[in-house]
């Protein structure tokens, strides 16, 4: 009887131990068959990606990534399509963000004349005839606004002053 219970024991701790390597890599979701950015520091591309749960567990080769299939794993084909990593992102306008990198930065400005400061720093590093163009300054959030206005906008010539040969816009 003590042997038949050792017996047993021993069967099930296998069975167990086979079920829990099985799961162990299965995931909830397999994409594969298209392109796969990671955007790591060496901008790889990968043929395949596993999640499970809310977390991406596995990257790397298709035939690698069967491990993780089993029958309860959600397979997708991208057919070709591509795959980027996920932007967190409420609201923006992407092509304004990125030529406000381009640009001169001016949203965190407080007022009129640390954007003319801003618009002479530029000038300097900009060769005669090249525009300054700048984006982002918001008038009525500045901390002063300047004496003299049209249309709730500050007039040009400080700018004009610290710019003689470049356009500011």
């Amino acid at each position: 009887m003590l042997n038949l219970m050792i017996r047993s024991n021993i069967f099930l701790l296998l069975i167990f131990t086979v079920v829990s390597c099985n799961t162990q890599n299965s995931a909830d979701v397999v994409i594969f068959g298209g392109t796969i950015y990671t955007a790591d520091n060496n901008n790889s591309v990968a043929e395949a990606v596993a999640v499970t749960g809310n977390k991406i567990t596995f990257v790397g080769t298709r035939m690698e990534a069967q491990e993780y299939i089993n029958e309860n794993t959600r397979v997708i084909d991208l057919k070709g399509k591509i795959v980027t990593p996920g932007f967190i992102e409420g609201h923006g306008h992407f092509m304004g963000l990125g030529y406000t990198e381009l640009n001169l930065d001016l949203a965190n400005v407080k007022n009129f004349d640390e954007m003319v400061e801003k618009v002479k720093a530029a000038v300097s590093k900009a060769s005669p005839g090249e525009w300054i163009v700048g984006r982002g300054w918001h008038q009525d959030k500045w901390d002063v606004t300047p004496d003299k206005m049209v249309k709730g906008f500050p007039l040009h010539h400080k700018l004009s002053e610290v710019s003689p040969n470049n356009c500011v816009s």
